[in-house]
């Protein structure tokens, strides 16, 4: 091959290949341009609903926690909730006090505090069927004296307030599961027990509760 042809194929590869860098680098910068402009996206997360308007009265609960005291496994102490029309929110208000644990010192958390309720339903039986994420579970300590205190913590708080609430039917993680935590089961619905409390029967209802 001819000299000046040799060396026309190697200026012509030089300039190709400054040009095709020359562009890769134009694109870049036009696409980190556009990068810069577009917003960022943002997860979309649906607006919870309010549990209770500022119109609903407050109301008095009990809610049940471990106690620190060793000869007994439950108590309670009053908290406020607001009486919203919803039966259903007035039990994930309740729940939320559960999850947010004891004000006292005397009392212990029932619940690992990553516990989210995800789902409360309230069929016309008085079966209240409640779902919580699987840190209830993940994140137990487990042992029997454990696992019901963290059980009749959530079933106590429930059916002592709402006599609507007879049964309480513990789901994790939206699916039935044997044991909490590898003891104490959770297949059947379960009735408010006060014999592992020092809390009497609630005056108003102690007739039409199933209290053992």
């Amino acid at each position: 091959m001819p000299r000046h042809i040799k060396i026309a194929l190697v200026v012509l590869g030089i300039g190709f290949a400054i040009t095709l860098g020359f562009f890769v680098d134009v694109l870049g910068r036009i696409q980190s341009a556009v990068k810069d402009a577009e917003p960022e996206a943002q997860p979309f997360t649906p607006a919870s609903e309010p549990l209770y308007s500022s119109t609903d009265p407050p109301m008095t609960v009990k809610i049940f926690f471990p106690s620190a005291a060793p000869d007994l496994a439950l108590s309670a102490e009053d908290q406020t909730i607001f009486r919203s029309a919803e039966l259903t929110n007035r039990a994930k208000q309740i729940l939320q006090k559960v999850v947010a644990g004891p004000k006292s010192n005397k009392l212990l958390p029932s619940v690992p505090k990553e516990t989210k309720v995800q789902e409360v339903f309230i069929a016309g039986d008085g079966l209240a069927y409640v779902d919580f994420s699987d840190a209830i579970a993940a994140n137990h300590p487990g042992g029997v004296q454990n696992e019901l205190a963290t059980i009749y913590s959530i079933v106590n708080s429930l059916a002592y307030n709402l006599p609507e609430i007879r049964h309480v039917k513990i789901l994790i993680g939206g699916a039935e599961k044997e044991t909490l935590a590898g003891h104490c089961l959770l297949l059947l619905p379960l009735a408010m027990d006060l014999s592992i409390t020092n809390v009497p029967p609630p005056a108003t209802a102690a007739g039409a509760l199933n209290v053992r």
